[in-house]
């Protein structure tokens, strides 16, 4: 009975933050104030009451109409609000009632936003991107104060942030292979139990991830001059990289590359789009998945190969 409490705590705060996300989408990009303005019809300008603003609902009561001019909303609000619940609801599938799971609903979020924008305007706020640079450092700063005190919840939080992340160097630092039955997460266990995870792994995992990806970005952005990547695109990877580590940053990319190439050559036949492409959705679409089930991802694959 709790677990169902916590989903529908957790998907109807989604929701609600997800009406927000809408005007964080439409305000940025126009450089109007989201913090005290007054939320207002797009088309007469009229202020909404409160009972215009239930995530989805409103939606459906109005019949997709404003109450007061009647004309139709768009149906990015009810489609954005319904996908916020949804992710934080996987959110709560994955991490619980956790600072990760915390952390891992806003990061998405944020994503969702970028997402847009980025498709709209081919430009990535500069401002999501310090936000989420923000939660990383929250996370990061997390995972050492449990990486000393390692007991008890804290165990139990590490266990989480940690996921499969046991990297290479790291075995060959403490000369430890992986354990007999091949998994990452009972190999986590005996490294938490004998304080093998520690503040100098966790940082190298994600400063190194700040840099991997972001790195590499940044030199095509400078010896393109701006045409071969985005600004954005790259403080997106260096920040989203701090939060997930080097390997999932990695995998992001992956993700976010084959996914964009195959969605734009079809959008190329079919609708005629150009050449030119706005990588941030694909992008936060690989590091959505590697938040919520990246390490899963990586112990399927190791499992597999071996």
């Amino acid at each position: 009975m709790e677990q169902v409490l916590g989903y529908i705590v957790t998907v109807l705060l989604g929701l609600c933050v997800g009406s927000f996300l809408n005007v964080l989408i439409y305000r940025i990009p126009k450089g109007e104030n989201f913090v005290s303005s007054r939320s207002h019809c797009m088309s007469c300008g009229h202020e909404l009451a409160w009972y215009d603003m239930f995530p989805v609902l409103s939606f459906v009561f109005l019949r997709g109409r404003c109450r007061y001019c009647k004309e139709k909303l768009s149906v990015q609000y009810p489609l954005i609000e319904a996908a916020n619940g949804a992710l934080w609801g996987l959110c709560f599938y994955r991490y619980g009632l956790s600072m990760m799971g915390i952390l891992c609903a806003g990061l998405l979020s944020a994503l969702i936003v970028l997402a847009v924008i980025d498709a709209r305007t081919m430009e990535i706020p500069f401002g999501i991107n310090v936000f989420i640079m923000i939660l990383a450092v929250v996370k990061v700063v997390s995972e050492l104060i449990c990486s000393v005190t390692k007991r008890g919840m804290i165990h139990s939080f590490l266990y989480q942030c940690a996921g499969d992340e046991v990297s290479p160097l790291f075995k060959f630092i403490f000369f430890m292979g992986r354990n007999d039955t091949g998994h990452f997460r009972s190999y986590i266990d005996s490294l938490i139990d004998s304080e093998g995870i520690g503040p100098v792994h966790i940082l190298i995992t994600h400063l190194i991830g700040l840099c991997a990806v972001s790195g590499a970005m940044l030199l095509i952005l400078l010896i393109s001059k701006g045409r071969g990547i985005g600004g954005g695109d790259v403080k997106l990877m260096a920040a989203s990289g701090l939060f997930l580590g080097w390997k999932l940053t990695i995998l992001s990319l992956f993700l976010g590359c084959i996914v964009g190439s195959v969605i734009h050559l079809i959008r190329m036949k079919v609708s005629g789009a150009g050449k030119v492409l706005a990588m941030g959705p694909y992008l936060a679409l690989g590091i959505g998945v590697n938040a919520l089930f990246g390490s899963d991802l990586i112990f399927a694959y190791v499992s597999a190969v071996r």
